[in-house]
């Protein structure tokens, strides 16, 4: 982030930070740091468990935001975020523990009818049931030491189970020793050969107790408790320090079955010499039940709760110098922006449409508010956090006129807007409020270098390249910054506006990445969406069904696709790659954007109704809104021709993307 009166310019836009720090006390030479990955898992899923395999993660089942247990095993990339399929289980699951166990991936017991199996993955992917618990046992821990695996804490269903097992094959159990105080989704680490055991759940609720597990002795003991009670949290060692992540805890003062529950955003460090703790970092999002692992001094935290939902963030934690260098220093700053986007209590007059619910929106939201010529940001109450421009924010000369649609760079830093009917694209600093970048001359259409024919959509790459769709000139193009000419053009330069990808775009208004690599570019004439890499290769093409002008068409997962119809009556449809109707929500009024939300719901630009609006598609019916149907105006709660959204991070849609944009 650029200070005011430093260098700003288009240098900025390639290199921003990414993540959040979270410092801890004074003490020792490096500190715990604690920041979102730039990238997010194409699902959310909790209650998965992860473990390391040279420099990759096998991340294994865990319960999908519907809440159905999962059978899929992938291998993560945990610094690109690239994942592959590596095989399913038997049986799904969540809840359960895994091992390396003789060079395969281990699976013990899980929720459901798992509860009692032992499952092992191959090299060739093929799962098999190999073996029996000598109970069920769900919310379980597994912890290996010394060539020997344990099994720790977890339930039948009926009764929390005391027994520590123990296993060098996956297939032959013995007891270790038995803990005091049974529990279910406990954390644990192995030092010097003990057990330790953090936490967990009882039948009043999360525990704060630490119990030492001396399995050569078969010994177990209580030799603490923690600041609050915690179950479900992650445990972890780096750098021979112990620490504890996130999890679940009751409120202050209250330990009942009964109490509430939230989840915790504090990082605790745990001292196995005194069996005192302290704080040492501060998650960038509470969260609970966290597949968690280490590779490379780096421990990460992949999905979970926050609270009721699942999320698709991972975050890393790693240790770093006191005071820091400039990559922590870098990180620190892009914090900040961060920073500004955590919501405050519920105070202050929202200003939603009635009947609307501020939980279905999982975050703030950025529009680009068409024809009132600015940006803000609307937190879930109905509240502006943020406008650009602010009064006196341009440079002289400087317009900013009819922005359609807005992202935010997958760092967090910056956003690009386009301004399709003022022939701009832009770039602006989120913490100075003021345009770093433009591609194009205000107002003058045009096909040559620095010029653009109705832009739209153009997003930022984690390299600082920017792709945008031109529409009039039937293009897409790739974008270098500072420089002002092409660095690359998908589709003949020319006016001859026809469905022949990759040779000639039909007006194409959209290209947005997939989990795939390659883009879906929208094609208004022929109503068609398109599946094309950077390189220009064509993958599939296929029609939006009853769509009549197709707009901004996205991936909601692997093989599903949604683009809104920017007709009236206007609709949202979701359609599979071969062109199968999935869902649809009509009544609208030349909606031009709908974005997949974590939580399964839908966010939809109503543009000419004048609204933003999330739509639950299960029952069909909209959940929250923002503006007055069919209203225009610029007063709080009304907005005019809302063209463009995003999520503020970490849910942007480039965050979650940024590891499969390509290189441009």
């Amino acid at each position: 982030m650029c200070a005011d009166g430093a260098a700003r310019g288009p240098d900025a836009v390639r290199s921003g930070a990414r993540g959040v720090a979270a410092h801890g006390r004074r003490g020792p030479a490096e500190v715990l740091q604690a920041t979102w990955t730039a990238y997010q898992l194409p699902e959310a899923i909790s209650g998965a468990t992860a473990v390391r395999i040279k420099r990759r993660l096998l991340v294994v089942a865990g319960a999908w935001r519907t809440g159905a247990p999962g059978s899929s095993v992938v291998n993560l990339n945990p610094v690109t975020g690239q994942e592959r399929p590596v095989g399913r289980l038997a049986a799904p699951v969540a809840g359960a523990a895994a091992a390396i166990v003789r060079d395969k991936l281990t699976v013990f017991g899980g929720s459901g009818r798992a509860g009692m199996s032992v499952q092992t993955i191959g090299s060739g992917g093929a799962a098999q049931l190999t073996a029996r618990l000598p109970e069920p046992r769900s919310g379980l821990t597994a912890v290996t030491m010394n060539g020997m695996t344990y099994l720790i804490g977890g339930t039948d269903g009926a009764r929390r189970q005391a027994a520590i097992l123990a296993t060098a094959d996956g297939v032959h159990f013995s007891v270790a020793a038995r803990l005091p105080v049974p529990v279910t989704f406990p954390a644990a680490v192995a030092r010097r050969g003990k057990l330790w055991v953090f936490g967990g759940m009882t039948a009043k609720g999360p525990t704060g107790v630490i119990q030492l597990v001396d399995p050569r002795a078969g010994l177990a003991r209580v030799v603490g408790s923690l600041q609050r009670p915690l179950a479900a949290e992650s445990a972890f060692v780096l750098g021979g320090r112990v620490f504890l992540a996130g999890g679940m805890t009751a409120a202050i003062g209250r330990s009942s079955a009964a109490s509430p529950l939230s989840a915790s955003n504090t990082v605790l460090e745990f001292n196995t010499a005194t069996a005192a703790t302290n704080v040492a970092a501060t998650l960038p999002l509470p969260v609970a039940h966290a597949a968690g692992a280490v590779i490379d001094r780096t421990a990460y935290l992949i999905g979970g709760t926050e609270g009721s939902r699942a999320v698709p963030e991972v975050v890393a934690l790693r240790l770093v110098p006191r005071g820091g260098d400039r990559g922590t220093a870098a990180i620190v700053a892009a914090s900040s922006v961060r920073s500004m986007w955590q919501l405050p209590p519920a105070r202050g007059r929202g200003h939603l449409a009635p009947g609307s619910n501020p939980s279905a929106l999982p975050a703030p939201v950025l529009v680009a508010d068409h024809l009132n010529n600015r940006l803000v940001v609307i937190d879930p109450y109905g509240r502006v956090m943020w406008v650009f421009p602010r009064p006196g924010g341009l440079a002289p000369g400087q317009t900013f006129q009819a922005p359609d649609d807005a992202f935010f760079s997958p760092d967090g830093r910056y956003i690009i807007a386009t301004q399709e009917d003022d022939q701009l694209i832009s770039v602006i600093d989120v913490a100075t409020r003021k345009i770093v970048y433009r591609y194009g001359k205000p107002g003058t259409p045009g096909m040559g270098p620095n010029r653009v024919d109705n832009p739209d959509d153009a997003l930022l790459t984690p390299s600082g390249d920017i792709v945008a769709a031109d529409i009039k000139n039937c293009r897409l193009i790739v974008i270098a910054p500072p420089a002002h000419r092409p660095l690359r053009v998908i589709g003949q330069t020319s006016n001859y506006c026809v469905h022949d990808p990759p040779r000639h775009f039909g007006s194409p208004n959209g290209a947005f990445p997939t989990s795939t690599g390659a883009y879906i570019v929208t094609e208004i004439n022929g109503d068609w969406a398109d599946s094309v890499d950077l390189t220009g290769h064509l993958r599939w093409s296929t029609h939006p069904p009853g769509v009549s002008y197709p707009s901004d068409t996205n991936q909601v997962c692997p093989g599903r696709y949604i683009t809104a119809d920017y007709s009236n009556p206007g609709q949202v449809v979701e359609f599979s790659q071969r062109g199968r109707l999935i869902w649809r929500f009509g009544g609208l009024n030349h909606p031009s954007l709908a974005l997949p939300l974590p939580n399964g719901y839908v966010l939809v630009n109503d543009d000419f109704n004048h609204r933003i609006i999330v739509v639950d598609p299960r029952k069909n019916r909209i959940v929250w809104q923002y503006g007055h149907t069919g209203v225009a105006g610029r007063a709080p709660g009304y907005l005019n021709d809302p063209d463009g959204l995003d999520l503020v991070p970490p849910d942007s849609f480039l965050i979650t993307h940024a590891t499969t944009m390509g290189h441009p």
